[in-house]
């Protein structure tokens, strides 16, 4: 008789031996990318840096419609859905139209969505807060990302505005700017190494840094990208960011001299993001209705 071994299944027999010789692993060594199909309009890809697992928001439909039909998929650490639909509008009291940029905060899932940013509890899909901004200006809110006192920092790309939501301070809200030169700003970061903030901008195809006195100054001016969307930073500081329509993504040098393409032929990237630990690039793909990762090079 012959015996056939898959290796998954060698796989878990070396796992379940590791401890019986001695030896210990951790578990991002063995990460390797993958794919998730099944998904409608997904626009952002993130990462919880304190479970691994990961969420993706789905617009399902058009950017701007109030359809109550958005929702947001949990993953496991390999990449595995958890739930299509952790979060569901028109379900469970949870109302979620076109749901775009996510961030984690302590055990808080934010997302913008149309002209509000809601919260749910990561671990249950619960609703927690619904922040309506429209007495701000809110027209088409996009990214966020947040700071370490838990501040968050929304685009807004049609009103070139950049709000603040002190998450910590009562839901306190305020502009932080708001100005023609952010160019119908999209992907957002916190740039670890100065504080402030980097933006993706899709009217220019620039990356601007804006610090968090609202001031804003070019770090690089278009050099033929256009409509950026996401934008993250390694841990060497260098910048990734989505060419929405050109398919592509960039990685630019810290210093900005150089800009390399990392990977063409995807359909419409939109609001990537870099898991860390594992070494791998978020990317939503927003008509192809599907999210895959690459290994960061």
């Amino acid at each position: 008789m012959e015996l056939k071994f898959s290796w998954r299944v060698c796989y878990t027999i070396f796992i379940f031996l590791l401890p019986q010789i001695g030896l210990s692993i951790s578990f991002s060594e063995y990460t390797h990318a993958f794919e998730v199909k099944g998904l409608k309009t997904p626009e952002s890809f993130i990462v919880d840096s304190t479970t691994g697992n990961y969420y993706i928001s789905n617009i399902n439909g058009k950017p701007t419609e109030k359809d109550n039909n958005g929702f947001i998929t949990e993953l496991d650490r390999i990449g595995k859905i958890i739930k299509l639909k952790f979060v569901e509008g028109g379900k469970n009291e949870v109302t979620l139209h076109a749901p775009k940029g996510l961030a984690i905060i302590d055990n808080v899932l934010y997302v913008t969505d149309i002209d509000t940013v809601k919260s749910f509890d990561k671990e249950t899909g619960n609703p927690v807060d619904h922040l309506d901004l429209t007495e701000l200006g809110a027209a088409f809110l996009n990214d966020l990302t947040h700071d370490s006192e838990g501040n968050l920092y929304v685009t807004d790309m049609v009103a070139n505005m950049i709000l603040k939501i002190e998450t910590r301070n009562g839901q306190k809200t305020s502009i932080l700017v708001k100005d023609p030169q952010l160019g119908g700003p999209n992907g957002i970061v916190i740039n670890p190494q100065t504080g402030n903030l980097m933006v993706a901008t899709w009217n220019t195809g620039s990356i601007l840094e804006v610090d968090l006195t609202g001031q804003i100054r070019p770090l690089l001016n278009s050099k033929g990208l256009k409509n950026l969307d996401g934008i993250d930073l390694d841990e060497a500081g260098n910048i990734y960011t989505s060419s929405f329509t050109d398919g592509r993504i960039y990685k630019i040098r810290p210093d900005f001299k150089k800009v390399k393409l990392f990977k063409e032929g995807l359909t419409t990237p939109a609001d990537i993001n870099l898991d860390q630990v594992n070494q791998l690039v978020l990317i939503p793909s927003f008509n192809g209705n599907k999210a895959k990762t690459e290994k960061l090079k």
